[in-house]
């Protein structure tokens, strides 16, 4: 019988090695045809970074947690793509369509999302820190709660009734912007420029507006319990029937805002839920409010009428303007 030849470990360790570098490889790699054509492909946790997929068909793509930083993604379709946890950091998506794109949790600082269409896309969560919105459609978008969104550019965007709970929007820049019905409570805005905004019927309870530039904005309506508006600049502001009950007001500018028929009093909902119908209002009932502080605040000018309820004790300055 003939001796059987037996294979050297090293050439069979070589081989072995071989073969996981090839897996390796092919599994980072687009499958073949992609791009353009990425339809409904499955490339979850794949390493695409720095690639070209510019105009590639990646709609209903599974991109979960897959590695697209720094990838050239313009005009390329993403409609319904699943990019949760996705690494999207400096890629570029010019003219992209994230429509219904689901990418919760994904980041994408530092991308360029000139005239892209994220129309109805979840952003819960999202990294945008820095970026720049203004630009991009963002009609549709309902979800952006505890989203990362500091020194964004949200410019004259329409976010009307969009849920951003929780939201880090620190000296964002969002003059001009349309966030009438939007719920930001709890949203930190340190610093934001809202001059010129509509944020009639918003809920901002709760929320830090420390040193945020509000004037001329629309804020009609507005439920801002427990807000920290501490040096607001809310010049000529629009609070007509605004809730501002537990608010810090310390050295904010109030000079020519227009009060009529606005609540600064404190109404203890613990032990009254009921005081108003507002369940913005009834939602806060558990959290323990500081009396309202008026503090230094300039009311030169401002517009109040018999409706106003200021604190217990407060008397409006002479230069306040009581209207019929």
């Amino acid at each position: 019988m003939a001796k059987r030849n037996k294979i050297p470990t090293v050439f069979r360790y070589a081989v072995f090695l071989y073969v996981v570098i090839a897996a390796l490889v092919t599994g980072c790699s687009t499958p073949k045809g992609c791009p353009p054509d990425c339809l409904g492909l499955n490339l979850v946790a794949r390493d695409l970074a720095d690639q070209d997929l510019s105009g590639a068909n990646l709609v209903e793509a599974d991109l979960r947690q897959a590695d697209l930083s720094g990838a050239d993604l313009s005009g390329a379709d993403l409609s319904g793509a699943i990019l949760i946890d996705a690494n999207l950091q400096n890629a570029d998506l010019t003219e992209a369509k994230l429509i219904g794109a689901d990418l919760t949790q994904a980041n994408l600082g530092g991308v360029t999302l000139d005239d892209a269409d994220l129309m109805g896309a979840d952003m819960t969560g999202t990294n945008l820190t820095g970026v720049n919105l203004a630009r991009a459609n963002l009609s549709g978008i309902v979800e952006l709660e505890e989203s990362s969104m500091i020194g964004v550019n949200l410019s004259g965007v329409d976010l009307s009734g969009a849920i951003l709970i929780n939201v880090n929007l620190a000296g964002a820049n969002m003059s001009g912007s349309k966030l009438a019905a939007a719920w930001l409570s709890k949203a930190d805005m340190s610093g934001a420029r809202l001059h010129g905004s509509d944020m009639s019927a918003a809920r901002l309870n709760i929320a830090t507006l420390i040193g945020a530039d509000l004037r001329d904005a629309d804020l009609r309506g507005a439920s801002m319990a427990g807000t920290d508006l501490t040096s607001a600049n809310l010049r000529n502001a629009r609070l007509v029937g605004a809730i501002l009950v537990g608010a810090d007001l310390s050295g904010a500018d109030l000079s020519g805002a227009d009060l009529r028929g606005a609540t600064l009093v404190m109404i203890d909902t613990l032990r009254n839920p009921a005081a108003y119908d507002d369940p913005v209002l009834i939602e806060l009932s558990e959290t323990a409010w500081n009396e309202l502080s008026i503090g230094d605040t300039k009311l030169n000018g401002v517009k109040y009428d018999i409706n106003t309820k200021w604190p217990e004790g407060f008397d409006p300055p002479s230069s306040a303007i009581l209207q019929d």
